[in-house]
């Protein structure tokens, strides 16, 4: 009997100590990129027009204190664009804190060169380390006469121009 309640009084303490250490059972960890035209995600696709406004949208999941969510618009497959590259010096970064969903904004005032696109996102905990990445791919589709020269990037909190010759 007396190994049971010293048992129970040991559980009793390493609990205490783990809510006091902000303990957490996972890994902080994003969930799969989707694709919309609004913060909702509520219509997720990965076809877009020229001129569309996309919104990337994942979520931080079992985070405990500060995280850092890095974003990078990057080319896939795009006529005159290599491969990887950023495109339209898109990217950005949110800082958050614990679990919460986040989501970056973009478009390209001149509109998207159509081709396939890809969206990175990097979290990050508070030492800076690495803790986990997604990519996903969506596709803009039009006339792929049109140029593009400036960028419009817009974050949950903030906005930015800058000329991009691509």
């Amino acid at each position: 009997m007396k190994s049971k309640f010293n048992f129970l009084i040991a559980l009793s303490l390493l609990w205490a100590i783990s809510l006091g250490c902000n303990f957490s059972v996972g890994t902080a960890n994003l969930d799969e990129i989707k694709f919309d035209k609004d913060e909702s995600g509520s219509n997720s696709k990965t076809k877009f027009e020229q001129n569309d406004e996309i919104v990337a949208i994942s979520n931080v999941n079992n985070a405990v204190g500060t995280n850092t969510v890095q974003f990078r618009l990057l080319f896939d497959n795009v006529e005159g664009a290599k491969s990887g590259t950023v495109a339209y010096k898109i990217q950005g970064e949110h800082k958050n804190d614990g679990s919460r969903k986040v989501f970056f904004t973009f478009s390209v005032p001149t509109g998207f060169v159509p081709g396939s696109y890809k969206c990175e996102m990097v979290l990050k905990g508070e030492d800076g380390k690495e803790l986990d990445r997604k990519t996903a791919n969506f596709t803009i589709v039009g006339d792929s006469s049109t140029k593009t020269n400036k960028t419009k990037k817009t974050s949950a909190n903030d906005t930015e121009e800058s000329d991009d010759d691509k």
